[in-house]
């Protein structure tokens, strides 16, 4: 993969969307804007003081709910080699995914890819650093981390296969390793929820993508 985004559409997005309502590159800014140029906004919605940054790389909620829905936001950092040089920095995305608390996601998420090039120690040290600050500090980030499986050349006797193909098969062998059915459990949830402008922000997300509450 080259970079966090096309990692997001061709593996993640496709296997979030079985079971998700899935946006992505949602940039917060735009979507205050557009709702305020429609006039759906409040007066507080509309006045509300955010930087409105940073974007949530991906953003997704269930497609079958009742109540209130649970809102997820993601920040991805895909880590890959860069002429021999791990890139990007290991302390990339804590802050982003801090800031994702303050647009009123039920959950916010912390994902590490890790491209397979990357040798097991430097894998092995990324995850222990990052996990380990979450948990001793008590961070209300939920911190996932995977080693996307390699792409296997095909074998010179049969007909090449195309890159959709390889593709298809590699979304196979993620949905049974990266996405396991605990990756929804014992998540740790949004500690500042209740707070009134964490509740603007909520409000904004929801009619931006008319996340309706359902009796």
């Amino acid at each position: 993969m080259k970079d966090e985004k096309e990692a997001i559409r061709k593996l993640i997005t496709p296997l979030l969307k079985e079971t998700f309502f899935v946006k992505t590159s949602v940039r917060v800014d735009r979507l205050h804007q557009k709702l305020k140029t429609e006039g759906v906004l409040s007066p507080e919605e509309t006045s509300i003081k955010h930087p409105f940054h940073p974007d949530i790389d991906i953003l997704f909620w269930p497609k079958k709910y009742s109540g209130e829905p649970d809102i997820h936001g993601v920040e991805v950092k895909y880590f890959r080699l860069k002429e021999s040089i791990v890139y990007p920095n290991i302390y990339e995305g804590l802050g982003e995914a801090m800031m994702l608390l303050t647009y009123g996601l039920n959950y916010s998420c912390l994902w590490h890819l890790f491209d397979p090039e990357i040798p097991s120690e430097i894998v092995s040290r990324y995850r222990d650093l990052t996990q380990n600050l979450v948990a001793d500090t008590n961070s209300p980030i939920n911190y996932q981390s995977w080693v996307l499986p390699e792409i296997p050349p095909p074998e010179p006797e049969f007909q090449p296969k195309t890159q959709a193909e390889l593709i298809k098969e590699l979304i196979i062998t993620i949905r049974r390793s990266l996405f396991p059915i605990s990756l929804m459990q014992y998540l740790k949830s949004n500690p500042i929820l209740n707070r009134w402008d964490v509740k603007i922000m909520r409000s904004i997300i929801k009619k931006g993508f008319r996340i309706v509450y359902s009796g």
